[in-house]
């Protein structure tokens, strides 16, 4: 049976479709140091394994999106989570950790399916400000996965072992897959493909995908940083690290709320993409000035953190919103563009949160935290001026 467009269900089931990386991601932070003691792997290695999640994810929707324009969304959507369950499948029973960074490479590829096709399928069916509001709640419902997700992963992990965690993606996949191909009807509209140079011919898409890009490398940061610190310099329980983590990563649904309220309000867009990359400029800044002793009090890396997620929730939306606005015709292509974008940047920020927390402790992440922070909200400045 299908579900009417228009309705509830549709959008909480795109937003599931869409938050499937970050349950993926998220629910692995509290197995981390595990999965290191378990592999006999260094704590670089074990973090990697994010970083491997996030490439598959960022290579496979550079074919995941032009493909559904070419054969439509439903056919690429099974296949997608048909791979998303041998990769969870594979993380349950790898026997070491080159295999599970295989494992989450192929994990990775398949759950690319389900956000590239969430974005591309409202884009199908709405225009303008009914394409944003529709953007705005998936969001706001895929930015409850981060928030729970660590938790769910700790109770699991506890109770079972953390291989047990990827045997609970691997029934989330399978459960979210039956009920897309069931509910979701074919979208794709009848117009002809075009190469993926005329997408990147198109400089105001380009240009909002690298906005957002360079703002999920300043959230990855937190999201690869937090279990070095929280884990390993404050030695938190598991139990503990989700109760942290579950509030740094409530700014991704408070910045997601409140966008929805700017779109109710008819705000325009520029209004929460000015303040989620000034504030999450402004609080890496501040990590970087105060270093030292400081950076180890959760009373102030808590509300650091905070600013980047919170920048999370406000910026996405409208950087997608406005990527893809003008190219109706490559919505599929466009969206896995700004998705490879910015997943490639996601990975890049990991690897390099794991060398500069080695060499120079929680400054180092401040550091790196700071490397995408500024640049993100000066390209959105220079965008905002250029191709408004």
């Amino acid at each position: 049976m299908r579900i009417p467009p228009d309705g509830l269900g549709f959008t909480l089931l795109l937003g599931a479709l869409a938050g499937l990386p970050a349950l993926s991601i998220d629910m692995a932070l509290p197995a981390l140091p595990e999965i290191r003691r378990a592999l006999s792997c260094e704590t670089a290695t074990a973090t990697a394994t994010l970083s491997m999640f996030l490439l598959g994810f960022g290579t496979a929707q550079l074919i995941i999106g032009p493909l559904s324009d070419r054969v439509g969304r439903r056919p690429v959507l099974a296949v997608a989570m048909v791979l998303y369950v041998i990769g969870s499948a594979a993380s349950s029973f790898a026997p070491s950790i080159t295999a599970l960074l295989v494992a989450r490479s192929v994990q990775g590829a398949g759950a690319a399916g389900g956000t590239v096709l969430a974005f591309a399928i409202i884009r199908d069916l709405f225009d303008g400000e009914a394409a944003r509001v529709r953007l705005a709640t998936v969001s706001l419902v895929f930015s409850l996965a981060p928030v729970i997700a660590p938790t769910i992963g700790g109770a699991v992990m506890l109770l079972l072992g953390w291989r047990a965690i990827f045997v609970f993606q691997l029934v989330t996949g399978a459960l979210l897959a039956a009920v897309a191909l069931l509910g979701l009807p074919e979208t794709r509209r009848d117009l002809p493909a075009p190469p993926y140079l005329a997408i990147l011919r198109q400089r105001r898409t380009v240009a909002f995908g690298v906005v957002g890009a360079l703002n999920l490398g300043t959230v990855f940061c937190v999201v690869a940083g937090a279990p070095l610190l929280l884990l390993g310099r404050h030695g938190l329980s598991t139990p503990m690290f989700g109760a942290v983590f579950a509030v740094i990563t409530m700014g991704v649904l408070a910045g997601a709320g409140i966008n929805r309220a700017a779109v109710h309000f008819g705000w325009a867009a520029a209004w929460p993409l000015g303040v989620g990359l000034g504030g999450a400029a402004v609080g890496a800044l501040t990590g970087v000035v105060l270093g030292g002793e400081r950076l180890t009090m959760l009373t102030v890396l808590v509300p650091i953190f905070l600013l980047a997620t919170l920048s999370r929730g406000l910026v996405s939306p409208n950087v997608t919103h406005a990527a893809l606005e003008r190219i109706p015709a490559m919505a599929g292509a466009g969206s896995a563009l700004i998705g490879s974008m910015q997943m490639l940047t996601g990975a890049f920020a990991g690897l390099v949160v794991g060398m500069m927390f080695d060499r120079f402790g929680p400054a180092g992440l401040m550091m790196t935290m700071t490397g995408f922070a500024i640049p993100a909200l000066l390209t959105w400045i220079y965008v905002e001026r250029r191709y408004r």
